[in-house]
Parts: structure tokens; sequence; C-alpha cells
């Protein structure tokens, strides 16, 4: 079973940059370190938001990870949000699973630019990230999720 890992955080925090870095890596580990995996490899999920008035998305995270995009051991898929208000797609934890039984060693789900409430990541995954740019509040806005 592959480790799969949240990350979360508000538009502009850096996610898709974090991912790429943390991605390259992971990949850049051996089979011979001490890893639970070997060798290593890497689906990345990146969920984009959806236009409320042509349903469109850009999907451009993915365009921020040029050099995992193209690595050899990686795959990098984004995906709308569509309609869903969880932070990820609807099909999300579907396709996690998925790439779980394609033998990814990996998954890391990015998902679109949170607030407080967009959580439905955590359903899918074993750990979450978040990330949070400078002057991002303080210690009492981390609680108010619960």
């Amino acid at each position: 079973v592959g480790f799969r890992v949240g990350i979360a955080g508000p538009p502009g925090a850096g996610k898709s940059t974090f991912i790429e870095a943390l991605g390259l890596h992971v990949l850049s580990n051996s089979p011979d370190d001490d890893l639970p995996w070997s060798p290593p490899t890497l689906s990345v999920l990146s969920i984009d938001p959806s236009s409320t008035y042509s349903g469109g998305s850009i999907l451009g995270d993915k365009t921020r990870m040029p050099s995992l995009s193209n690595h050899p051991s990686a795959f990098v898929r984004p995906s709308p949000a569509g309609d869903n208000l969880g932070g990820v797609a609807a099909y999300t934890s579907d396709v996690v699973q998925l790439c779980n039984a394609a033998g990814y060693s990996c998954c890391v789900v990015e998902t679109v630019g949170v607030g407080q409430s967009e959580v439905e990541v955590d359903n899918c995954v074993d750990v979450m990230v978040l990330l949070v740019p400078p002057g991002g509040g303080d210690d009492l806005q981390g609680s108010k999720k619960g």
C-alpha cells in the first residue's frame, strides 16, 4: 500500500512548488536508501478550482511542476474540482485508490486553495500538510476546524 499525502493551503502559498521539490527529492532516493518502497514512484493529483460561470478550469498546477511532470517515475494529473466544495474533485478518493493499485509508492493530493472548510481530502490520505504563507494568521486560526 502506498503512502498518501494531502497538501492544502490558501491560493498562492506555494503548494505546487513545494510538491515539485518534495517529489523530486523522493524520486532521487536510490533503491538502497531506507525507504519503505523501492524503487520510489510518485503520483500527484492536482485539483484546480472551476469557474462558477463557465465550469471551466485552467489546470495550471502541472505547469508549475515541469521537472516532476517529465520525470519517468512520476505521474502528474491535474483535475477540475467541478462543483464539489470539499477542496478536491468528486472522484479524487477513487483516483487515489487507482494510483495505489497501479503500484505508485507515494500519492500526493494537492487541493484547491483552501480556507477553513475544504477538508474532504482528509478522507483519502494518510497525512495532511498545511502550507501557510507568512502572515497567515495566529495560532487560533488552526484550531477553528475542530
